[in-house]
């Protein structure tokens, strides 16, 4: 999952005047957020309901990506995803992602899904 994000993150690099690659770069990550957070959420025994909204929070520059994911578990406990790139009109983007499950973090790294290694 980390390689898919961060080859959408140099999509978002593309000059300010071509808004539909934005979007559909935005939407991409979107979608691959909530994906990468089922995956890690699964890992941990939980089952997240299909239909995880996510939408991406407004940003003064490119450098700086965020999405948002809401959603619920089978046993209908509300789920949040915060994933923030930093410097992602940069070759070396740095990623951070927050789960929490009824408002307890069960998760905070710099990648999601399978093939995710934390940094030593």
């Amino acid at each position: 999952m980390k390689a898919v994000i961060l080859a959408l993150i140099p999509l978002l690099m593309v000059g300010r005047c071509e808004n539909p690659v934005r979007k559909v770069a935005e939407s991409s990550l979107r979608n691959a957020t909530a994906r990468g957070a089922a995956d890690e959420l699964r890992g941990l025994g939980y089952t997240v309901r299909p239909g995880m909204r996510c939408r991406t929070l407004s940003a003064d520059t490119l450098s700086v990506v965020r999405v948002q994911c809401v959603g619920r578990t089978r046993r209908g406990e509300p789920v949040r995803v915060n994933a923030v790139a930093y410097q992602a009109n940069s070759p070396h983007p740095r990623q951070e992602y927050v789960i929490t499950v009824s408002g307890r973090e069960v998760v905070r790294r710099p990648c999601l899904g399978q093939g995710c290694q934390d940094p030593q």
